[in-house]
């Protein structure tokens, strides 16, 4: 895979607390996703809330079996979180600023990709997505980066099963996943709420690999 690019310019004025900039950083990868959401289904038939799936033509280690979901897809890139790698590390180790908001959340942090680590992504659904401001990005499930709206997240979520934290997404430039598709790097599979919030993580690939293998050869037998 080609080198990501950053979705946020260095910051060449004063220093800017952790907290405002992981505030900020995210929320132009929600307005992106919000503006494309519309358009994208158009550009290339992969509408945000796809999962894409990889194979073994993928090289890039960084990708090796995972899954993404596609949060945005539109003439200038796409952009998308890795949503099957689920660390054994409390988000606040990662995220100590977001510690008062987390409160007693029992759930684990999530690589959501190589760009922009020190950043992070929520999803949520159920209750809890009443409070978020971000794009549903499929099946009643929001994208929020807002770290003020954590103590009402964490107050009405369920726990893990509704809210999960991701550091770091993933992003294309224009036509690159388009080429990655074309030699068979990725399969597109539809998401769902239940397979972003699959209890199983560590088995979705396996889980969605076998279900695009079967849907090729469904498409391939006359």
């Amino acid at each position: 895979m080609m080198i990501l690019r950053a979705l946020v310019h260095p910051h060449t004025g004063p220093p800017v607390p952790r907290r405002l900039r992981t505030a900020v950083g995210w929320r132009t990868v929600i307005a992106a996703a919000a503006l494309a959401l519309g358009a994208a289904a158009s550009a290339q038939e992969l509408p945000g809330g796809t999962l894409l799936v990889a194979t073994s033509e993928l090289g890039d280690p960084n990708f090796s079996r995972s899954v993404v979901l596609l949060l945005r897809h539109d003439e200038s890139g796409a952009i998308g979180v890795v949503i099957n790698r689920m660390t054994s590390l409390a988000p606040t180790k990662v995220f100590p600023e977001l510690a008062d908001g987390l409160g007693k959340y029992a759930g684990t942090l999530y690589r959501g990709g190589p760009l922009a680590p020190g950043r992070a992504l929520f999803l949520v659904r159920g209750l809890a997505a009443a409070t978020v401001q971000g794009p549903e990005i499929v099946d009643k499930v929001f994208l929020s980066a807002d770290p003020d709206s954590l103590p009402e997240i964490t107050k009405l979520a369920s726990g893990p099963d509704e809210f999960r934290i991701y550091a770091g997404h993933a992003e294309w430039t224009a036509g690159q996943l388009e080429n990655e598709m074309k030699h068979g790097a990725w399969t597109a599979v539809p998401a769902s709420a239940d397979l972003v919030f699959s209890d199983k993580p560590q088995k979705l690939w396996e889980q969605l690999a076998v279900r695009a293998a079967e849907t090729t050869a469904d498409a391939r037998d006359p």
